[in-house]
């Protein structure tokens, strides 16, 4: 298959990685990239413990944190972890089900105050009892200029892959200006969320059971499942269903 991403770098570059060791065509097309904005404000007094959900926000504060905070770090997804290491940051725990989960998980590990380091365009806050949750934004996505070929792009792959409402919003809106009618373009998403940003009547939505690209692979194969068909002689043949 033919898999378009248009997240900014670099995680564009790690998803394309993952794919292409799947056996894909994985197509880097950009449509953001990613500005850091200074952590001055924020102290980790007063906290329990840290909060991340994108690697980007690890890259973007990573002068704070790697100050002497003795705080732990609590991190959504394989990747973000993945980049806390990179910059030797220890990560106390690492979770797969979303900030919702990682929050519960560290309430009980005895952590009230958290301080979330994320994103201009981050999911809701989780109102959990029990946690108090601050949030400070680190980096943004600033939109780039469209491609030359972004039409030719996005009607030659076989599915868009879509990494936050932002981004599914910008490219339905791209879609829109230029014509392109959406029952032509197949997209994948991580989360209801991000599919309900890019609006209805495309040619089909794919949504992942988890916010990352493991599941969305997952997800993906799983639309375009070989199957056995029959021929007029009532041979077996494989198609794409």
């Amino acid at each position: 298959m033919k898999l378009l991403i248009i997240r900014p770098q670099p995680g564009a570059d790690a998803t394309a990685h993952r794919l292409r060791a799947a056996g894909h065509e994985a197509i880097v097309m950009p449509l953001f990239s990613i500005q850091h904005l200074p952590v001055q404000r924020v102290s980790a007094e007063g906290y329990d413990a840290i909060l991340l959900t994108s690697g980007n926000a690890a890259r973007a504060a990573v002068q704070f944190l790697t100050q002497d905070h003795g705080k732990p770090i609590y991190a959504v997804g394989r990747a973000t972890a993945n980049a806390l290491h990179t910059l030797l940051v220890a990560v106390a725990k690492t979770g797969s089900e979303g900030v919702d989960a990682l929050v519960r998980a560290a309430i009980a590990d005895g952590h009230q105050r958290l301080l979330w380091l994320a994103g201009e365009d981050h999911s809701a806050i989780p109102h959990i009892d029990g946690a108090r949750i601050d949030i400070e934004i680190v980096y943004r996505s600033a939109i780039v200029g469209t491609p030359d070929d972004f039409l030719r792009h996005v009607t030659e792959s076989d599915v868009v892959i879509l990494h936050s409402s932002r981004a599914a919003q910008h490219f339905a809106e791209l879609c829109a200006s230029m014509g392109l009618p959406r029952a032509n373009v197949t997209l994948a998403t991580f989360s209801n969320a991000i599919a309900k940003a890019a609006g209805k009547n495309w040619g089909a939505m794919i949504i992942a059971d988890a916010p990352n690209d493991a599941a969305l692979l997952k997800a993906i194969q799983g639309q375009f499942t070989p199957a056995p068909c029959q021929d007029e002689r009532g041979a077996a043949i494989e198609g794409l269903i």
